[in-house]
């Protein structure tokens, strides 16, 4: 069998490896047998991928119930760390009419969206030093404390603060979970608790809103919203100290230093974090979600700040580059393992498709409120089936991967079928029939939550069971970032697209009836609010400002598709790696 990309980044990992921490790193011995086990060269198998028989099952040791426990504990801190993330979707007016702080209340939503990317993903280079353990303990910490400043709030700067603390939580207790999986399940059913892992994620994101508008409804007051998650969070944090005990000799254990008299010397990791490259990566990644949620809104494109908002981006991202790739001996992310190109592939397929569907996610319901004129409650009633498509496509390829423990052919089959349900949508016309507007967001999400649950499972597979916690947060990180971008850059398209339609279409109509200032007027309401152009605008203009709506909402539908086509090009380029049954990976 020829060499290949895999051998390569295991050798630059043997190369890049600090012999200061040798003893603390005993799973390097086993390189060269991790190698001879996972490179697949089946000679009968024309893609390399080796059996798939069960006889090498060897069931971890924990006892299913424990198991069970631990798995439910993190799914449910997972749950609430993305209701968090959209539970104030609905809060926003009423805490911006008791604080009177309209202007900069995005400030809510933003907080919690800059600390989660930005820490998220040093959780799991960190967590290979101290442990897993002690990290998710303290996440949840963070997420708690991070509540309970919310809901104790009285002005909007100590509840931004509060969302800043708990996005640091919540980026660790999401990505943490994961990562602590991969330690006590068997890659081939890893793939089935990944799949609960997203169902539990993608609730929490799907019914943020309904809880807060609940809340925010009932006597209690927006606050409860916040209070109610400290209760909950905390009983997760007591299930997992008290039943979180990983395995002798697992990875999550952390590095075990030369201590006097056999304690852990915490000066001994605390050297061993790759401190300039953590920098690097937080400053490059705080200052791209920054410019990127607030970019041509809250900052000017044109400003000094959005200019050095750049400038900070390009420096930072260089030097982190640089540091991971010749001076860091164990970076925080390395980004050598892009070399290998099941994990390249892997991350820009995770980014090309968080950048598509959390992009419709955001304007399908756009498109159904300015150019079908749909109540709320019709919206939601569209968007429902939505959660149930992900949860299947989540639960349903980890089914498929556990019981076949492949997962090439299946991925790109359902990553097509994200591309032509994102093709139903751009070709979507006004006179869309009723049922098929229940069917627009399901069969693309289908698609993408087979994905994303697919992908993380080849990267892990891609690379030695030690690394599988860096791999992941490299998962994380193309993640948010992608999501983050894909808004932004949809909003900007839809906005320009809307604003220069209007100033044509609707300025052709200027007449000795419809004076240059009265048709400025309408355009500047219809810029502001899409229920203005079939409530308030005058019934001559009304079609040709549907119309621009329309070809706006077109625009950004193109940009998700082209993006989604990338993201099945990344997925072909993956190579398919044996889902082991055991532990040992054997």
């Amino acid at each position: 069998m020829e060499e290949t990309d895999r051998t390569s980044l295991l050798q630059s990992a043997r190369d890049k490896m600090n012999p200061e921490l040798a003893e603390g790193l005993p799973a390097y011995v086993g390189v060269e047998v991790a190698e001879a086990e996972n490179l697949l060269g089946d000679e009968g198998n024309e893609r390399g991928v080796s059996d798939f028989s069960e006889s090498d099952d060897k069931k971890s040791d924990m006892a299913q119930t424990r198991l069970n426990i631990i798995i439910g504990s993190m799914c449910l801190g997972s749950f609430l760390a993305a209701l968090d993330n959209t539970i104030v979707t609905t809060l926003l007016s009423h805490i911006a009419s008791e604080f009177n702080e309209l202007s900069r209340i995005s400030w809510i939503a933003t907080a919690y969206l800059l600390s989660s990317a930005t820490f998220q993903p040093l959780y799991g280079k960190i967590s290979d030093i101290f442990g897993r353990r002690p990290l998710i303990i303290i996440s949840n910490l963070f997420f708690i404390v991070g509540c309970l400043i919310c809901g104790l709030s009285k002005n909007l700067w100590t509840l931004v603060i509060g969302r800043f603390i708990a996005g640091i939580g919540g980026g660790g207790v999401t990505s943490l979970g994961s990562i602590t999986a991969s330690d006590i399940v068997p890659l081939r059913s890893r793939a089935l608790y990944q799949g609960i892992f997203n169902f539990f994620f993608g609730m929490g994101v799907a019914i943020g809103g309904l809880i807060g508008g609940w809340f925010s409804e009932s006597k209690n007051g927006w606050r409860m919203a916040f209070l109610i998650q400290v209760p909950l969070s905390t009983i997760s944090l007591i299930l997992i100290i008290t039943f979180l005990k990983l395995p002798k000799g697992c990875k999550g254990l952390g590095l075990v230093s030369n201590g006097v008299n056999g304690k852990i010397n915490v000066f001994n990791k605390l050297k061993s974090i790759d401190w300039y490259g953590s920098f690097t990566l937080v400053t490059f990644l705080f200052s791209f979600m920054l410019a990127s949620s607030l970019g041509g809104k809250e900052i000017a494109y044109s400003s000094i700040i959005f200019k050095l908002l750049l400038l900070v981006i390009i420096v930072s991202g260089g030097l982190f580059v640089y540091v991971e790739l010749y001076i860091s001996a164990d970076p925080i992310l390395p980004i050598r393992f892009l070399s290998n190109r099941s994990i390249l592939g892997a991350s820009f397929a995770n980014w090309f498709c968080m950048m598509s569907s959390i992009t419709l996610t955001f304007y399908v319901p756009v498109y159904w409120s300015s150019v079908l004129n749909l109540s709320p409650t019709e919206m939601g009633k569209r968007i429902a089936p939505n959660f149930f498509s992900t949860a299947f496509g989540s639960m349903g390829a980890g089914y498929y991967m556990k019981k076949t423990g492949r997962y090439y052919s299946f991925l790109l089959k359902f990553a097509g079928l994200m591309a032509i349900g994102q093709l139903q949508i751009l070709l979507m016309k006004p006179d869309i029939s009723t049922w098929r507007q229940f069917t627009l967001l399901p069969i693309p999400q289908f698609g993408a939550a087979v994905l994303i649950t697919v992908t993380l499972l080849a990267m892990i597979a891609a690379v030695p069971h030690e690394h599988q916690a860096a791999t992941t947060s490299i998962s994380y990180a193309f993640r948010s970032t992608g999501s983050t971008l894909g808004v932004s850059i949809g909003a900007a398209l839809f906005r320009n697209r809307l604003s220069s339609r209007l100033y044509e279409d609707v300025l052709g109509f200027e007449s000795e009836e419809y004076s240059r200032e009265y048709l400025l007027s309408i355009v500047h309401k219809a810029v502001e609010s899409s229920e203005y152009v079939h409530t308030k605008a005058p019934k001559f203009i009304q079609g040709t400002l549907i119309h621009c709506y329309e070809s706006a909402c077109h625009l950004t539908f193109s940009f998700c598709f082209v993006i989604c086509i990338l993201a099945w090009i990344s997925c072909s380029i993956i190579k398919e790696y044996k889902l082991h049954t055991s532990m040992e990976r054997k």
